[in-house]
């Protein structure tokens, strides 16, 4: 595909959307600990708290980020790429993120006593190591095929 010239707006929004995706990892980082959390000791008292955690993290930092690219970001996109569908399937990515984190509200919705029932840890491991699969999947793609239109902007280290 042939990329048309970014304008300086849309270079000044790629610029600031890739500095974000350092604090998107760091949540990632906690995402995956609290999910090995779960898979290893979720009888532990801080097994709960740490989920919450990360719940929140997500809510507070990952979906507003999330949902600024699709606002802001994926339409200034449209003409360097060539076509407004040029950004689909990362939109689709921001739809199945915010699904997915809902999905563990919910699940923290149906924790008792302050800890996880037993029959509640393989839904919840299934919600946290596919969110951490997910997100990290979407970080690249869009690193690769949005952040490198910014030729002088350093792209993000993968981890």
């Amino acid at each position: 595909m042939r990329h048309r010239a970014v304008p300086p707006r849309t270079r000044e929004l790629l610029a600031r959307f890739a500095g974000e995706h350092q604090g998107v990892r760091d949540v990632l980082a906690g995402l995956r600990d609290t999910a090995d959390l779960v898979a290893t000791d979720p009888a532990s008292s801080r097994c709960l708290p740490a989920v919450r955690e990360t719940y929140r993290r997500l809510t507070d930092q990952v979906l507003p980020h999330e949902a600024a690219e699709q606002r802001q970001l994926y339409p200034a996109l449209a003409d360097p790429l060539g076509s407004e569908s040029a950004t689909a399937t990362m939109s689709r990515a921001h739809v199945e993120i915010r699904r997915q984190v809902n999905l563990l509200g919910a699940q923290l919705n149906q924790t008792a006593d302050g800890r996880l029932r037993p029959d509640q840890v393989p839904d919840l491991l299934a919600t946290l190591y596919g969110l951490d699969a997910l997100l990290r999947l979407h970080l690249a793609q869009e690193e690769e095929e949005f952040f490198t239109l910014n030729p002088s902007d350093p792209q993000p280290e993968h981890r």
